[in-house]
């Protein structure tokens, strides 16, 4: 055990609450003492072990996500850094020391940020009108425009520090992570808007999608138009254009399978980073 976890257990125990009498398990105690000379003591103190580890962990957990919430607060002035995570910390009423929970500093501060974000788009599209699902093979363009949209402006309040932000998940270590909330995004909106392919289109639509919310991430930043006006144009436009390639790829997939593949090749390494490599 590490010295910041047993800070913590300390921590927790100072503050832990003491359980009334009548919410104990009297028969518990009662075969406890019991079959205090036998083995099965050694069992219930096994099983006792292993909850007292699951209580620690999900307190560590509760912890973690209470400073993450409140290291948000402070963003605007220090970033996504330790220094952010450590004011978090200290507001929640912890330990400045507890920033050492993250192991990955401001990468997994926005890690958290974006499967927040994520989980608030999701809880949204299902209260979305369902008109524009309908119509068989129909790509409901306007749905998944308005997904992509709603996701960035969530971004706003952070918008000033978000091209850090992209930059450390970059970084090796905070790559799975980024890549992960990416995937969850963009599978997502098209759970939501009605893709219940399990074909190949699975595959192309998701990437094709990562691509677009990614370049649609960029251009929202240097937006400056009223109401965000631009990216969402800009967001309309490379939809159209993907449904130009999806168009193409139904039509002829022989042909057009290695350009679209290429395609996301290429866009796969864009989001990961790497299009620079040789």
């Amino acid at each position: 055990m590490s010295n910041l976890q047993k800070t913590l257990r300390l921590f927790r125990t100072q503050h832990r609450f003491i359980l009334p009498l009548s919410s104990v398990n009297i028969r518990n105690i009662q075969g406890t003492v019991k079959d205090y000379n036998h083995s099965e003591v050694r069992t219930d103190i096994k099983i006792a072990s292993v909850v007292t580890e699951n209580e620690d962990h999900q307190y560590e957990q509760n912890v973690k996500d209470v400073i993450l919430e409140r290291a948000l607060e402070f963003v605007s002035q220090t970033g996504w850094s330790v220094e952010s995570l450590s004011a978090g910390a200290k507001s929640a009423g912890y330990p400045t020391i507890t920033h050492g929970l993250f192991p990955n500093g401001g990468g997994d501060l926005i890690h958290y940020f974006n499967i927040k974000c994520n989980q608030q788009l999701a809880e949204q599209m299902k209260l979305w009108p369902q008109e524009d699902l309908k119509g068989g093979s129909k790509v409901p363009a306007k749905f998944i425009e308005n997904a992509i949209v709603t996701r960035l402006l969530m971004i706003k309040p952070y918008k000033s520090t978000w091209p850090k932000a992209m930059a450390i998940q970059t970084l090796p270590n905070n790559v799975p992570n980024g890549l992960a909330t990416l995937l969850s995004l963009v599978d997502d909106i098209c759970y939501h808007s009605g893709d219940r392919s399990v074909d190949f289109n699975w595959y192309i639509r998701r990437v094709g999608l990562a691509g677009i919310y990614k370049a649609a991430e960029l251009f929202y930043l240097t937006d400056n138009s009223q109401e965000n006006n631009a990216t969402r144009s800009f967001v309309s436009s490379r939809i159209r254009d993907a449904q130009v390639i999806q168009g193409a790829l139904n039509l002829n997939p022989v042909t057009a399978a290695p350009q679209t593949l290429t395609a996301a090749f290429v866009t796969a390494k864009n989001i990961l980073g790497i299009n620079t490599l040789k």
